[in-house]
């Protein structure tokens, strides 16, 4: 007991059990978590042995509504539609170096957009 009459390991068990919920730590992951969140839609990529594959899920978007174009090294997915704003959005996903950027192809069905990014072929060199 101290002189104020409380035990001491009491208060220091009182202070582990009864601290903060909001700590500093706490209050910069929910900041990252909120800020980065994806917002609008969900792209999902890919590879195979002949191409990159970008899928987009948006359910509810006509295909009019959709905009794709390549600026620099990124591929760029724009949604604009007054019917599902919620979905409204714009994802810039990284075209590797090793694709071919002028024969993408893209489709649109049953609410998922995917394209293809066909890869460049590669030079076998033999060894004597």
């Amino acid at each position: 007991m101290d002189s104020n009459g409380k035990d001491p390991m009491k208060l220091i068990n009182d202070f582990f059990v009864s601290r903060p919920k909001n700590t500093l730590l706490g209050s910069i992951d929910d900041y990252f978590k909120q800020s980065f969140a994806p917002k609008g839609f969900q792209v999902m990529t890919d590879e195979t042995d002949a191409a990159f594959v970008v899928k987009a899920e948006l359910p509810g978007i006509e295909k009019e509504d959709i905009k794709l174009e390549i600026l620099g090294e990124d591929l760029i997915i724009t949604v604009k539609s007054a019917k599902n704003e919620k979905k409204n959005g714009k994802q810039s996903i990284p075209i590797p170096p090793s694709a071919v950027k002028r024969n993408l192809k893209a489709n649109y069905r049953n609410g998922v957009l995917k394209i293809t990014i066909p890869k460049k072929t590669s030079t076998k060199i033999e060894i004597d």
